[in-house]
């Protein structure tokens, strides 16, 4: 847990960056969901692919975002670990987020936003560019998701839930 307070010039802190992230993944979440929820049921099969995309956008941003932070505010490995894999917890990154505030890890501004702070290890350096130049770090930060997304689409799901189907029946 970090208690240094920093201020800075930037006008989304990393409190208002982590619960966007957060929301973000949480209302994704609900439109999978309700997406597989009217496939298994029978109604229709056309929201799936377009909630599991918007979903699998979501859940890569709350991932990019959280491990800014767990660099910026210096969790714990621990820390970093949970705030990561709560993304694969249907709703979870919000109590995560909740809990994250209470405990003060969202606290305090951006790290390296002056020159008397200077980055020592990779991360440090990738936050530096991101805190230095958002608008350009933003950019660079939606291809190198959009690129990962579209790899996983590639790749296509980790199973074929009908073909496990017909091997069962």
């Amino acid at each position: 847990m970090t208690t240094t307070t920093r201020t800075t010039g930037h006008r989304l802190s990393p409190k208002a960056f982590h619960r966007f992230a957060a929301l973000t993944e949480m209302v994704t979440w609900s439109l999978l969901i309700l997406g597989m929820i009217l496939k298994y049921s029978g109604v229709t099969e056309a929201l799936t692919p377009i909630a599991g995309g918007i979903h699998g956008f979501g859940f890569l941003t709350f991932l990019a975002i959280t491990a800014l932070l767990w660099i910026n505010n210096r969790w714990s490995p621990a820390q970093g670990i949970v705030g990561l894999a709560v993304s694969v917890v249907p709703f979870a990154a919000w109590p995560f987020t909740l809990w994250a505030d209470r405990k003060g890890l969202l606290d305090g501004g951006w790290r390296f936003s002056g020159a008397e702070e200077r980055p020592d290890t990779v991360p440090e350096k990738v936050l530096a560019q991101f805190v230095r130049r958002p608008a350009r770090s933003i950019a660079v930060l939606l291809v190198v998701i959009a690129a990962v997304f579209t790899v996983l689409l590639l790749v296509g799901q980790p199973y074929d839930p009908d073909a496990i189907a017909d091997r069962v029946n």
